[in-house]
């Protein structure tokens, strides 16, 4: 009799670790499943920010840029968000905007430092918003 109780116990562990490995499974697939929606929807979300380098900075470059420094997004080129983009290119993040942050984002961004943010500077902005976006 101890021999079927061996038999029996061993079909029963048999059982018991195809079990796991499935319910394992489903949980890797779940998780996986998960994942690519994750991915789907940030791709979607991250679209919705892509920008027509035109060199205007205008309400949509602003809410880009908010998106992706973390700020508020309201449009408005404000104090946190100039103190967001100072941090970035490594301007003195006083929030108010001058040359020192035009040639800083300049220098950051790898274009002619002049001081200005014309319309060359504005474009390699948007082009550097849209590559952070993927």
């Amino acid at each position: 009799m101890t021999g079927r109780k061996r038999c029996k116990m061993g079909l029963f562990d048999k059982f018991k670790k195809s079990t796991k490995e499935e319910t394992e499974a489903k949980a890797k697939e779940e998780e996986a499943a998960k994942a690519a929606e994750a991915a789907k929807a940030k791709a979607a979300a991250d679209s919705k920010y892509k920008l027509a380098v035109d060199g205007e900075w205008g309400k949509k470059t602003i809410t880009t840029t908010q998106h992706i420094l973390g700020c508020k997004e309201d449009g408005i080129m404000g104090e946190e968000t100039i103190k967001a983009i100072q941090k970035k290119v490594g301007a003195e993040a006083d929030g108010f905007w001058g040359t020192g942050t035009s040639k800083a984002m300049q220098k950051f961004l790898g274009v002619e430092v002049d001081g200005e943010r014309g319309p060359k500077t504005v474009k390699a902005w948007q082009e550097w918003c849209n590559k952070q976006l993927g």
